[in-house]
C-alpha cells in the first residue's frame, strides 16, 4: 500500500533540521520501499505492507526520535485518503477544476492527528461568526480546509490557532503540496 507521512514542524528556521536524503536513508532502514520525499518540509511517499496507519505514525515518530535525537509528530495517510482529501474540498469546484474562483494559491489544508472534537468544532465555528476576516474555514473529520485570501503567514487561522482551539496535533500544507503529493504516488 502506498502512504504519505506528514511531518509537523520540520525544517522551520533552526529548529528540528532534518536533511531529505537522511530521512529516505532512515525510511528504508525501517523497511519501507520506493521512498521519495517531496520539498523540506516533511513530506514522505513510501510503500509498506503495513495497514495500521496509527501505528505506522508511531514507528516512524520513534524512529526519527531515537536516530535524530528530537521528536516528530508524524501524520500517516494512504493513497485513497489523499484522494479522498482531494475529492471532499470544498473549495474545488469539480465541474470545471478552478476552486470556485479562489486560487490554488489560497487553500490550505491542516490534518489532525484524532479526530476533531465536535464540541470544540461548533465552539470555534460560532468564535469565528464574530471574527471579522475575508478568510475561512471548513472542518472535517480529520481536517480543516483553510481558504486564505490573506497571507498564510498573517492569517489568524494557522496551525497554532487551529491546535489550541481543537485541543488536537495538525500540520499544515498548502494546496499545491498536497495535490502535487497525489501525483507522486501514481
Amino acid at each position: 500500500m502506498k502512504y504519505v507521512a506528514f511531518l509537523r514542524g520540520i525544517n522551520v528556521g533552526k529548529n528540528k533540521l532534518i536533511l531529505m536524503d537522511d530521512l529516505k536513508v532512515l525510511f528504508s532502514k525501517m523497511g519501507f520501499t520506493n521512498v521519495k520525499t517531496y520539498l523540506r518540509s516533511g513530506n514522505i511517499i513510501f510503500e509498506s505492507d503495513d495497514s495500521n496507519m496509527d501505528e505506522l505514525s508511531d514507528r516512524i515518530s520513534n524512529n526519527i526520535e531515537e536516530f535524530l535525537g528530537f521528536y516528530v509528530d508524524c501524520f500517516v495517510k494512504n493513497e485513497n485518503e489523499i484522494n479522498s482529501l482531494i475529492k471532499n474540498n470544498p473549495y474545488n469546484n469539480k465541474n470545471n477544476n478552478n476552486y470556485n474562483n479562489n486560487s490554488v494559491e489560497e487553500i490550505y489544508l491542516s490534518i489532525f492527528k484524532d479526530n476533531i472534537n465536535e464540541k470544540l468544532s461548533k465552539e470555534l465555528i460560532n468564535e469565528f461568526k464574530g471574527i471579522i476576516t475575508d478568510d475561512e474555514f471548513v472542518i472535517a473529520e480529520k481536517e480543516i480546509y483553510l481558504l486564505c485570501r490573506s497571507k498564510y503567514h498573517k492569517t489568524k487561522f494557522n496551525n497554532n490557532y487551529f491546535e489550541s482551539k481543537l485541543d488536537n496535533t495538525a500540520t499544515t500544507r498548502n494546496w499545491k503540496t498536497i495535490t502535487k503529493i497525489k501525483h507522486m504516488l501514481i
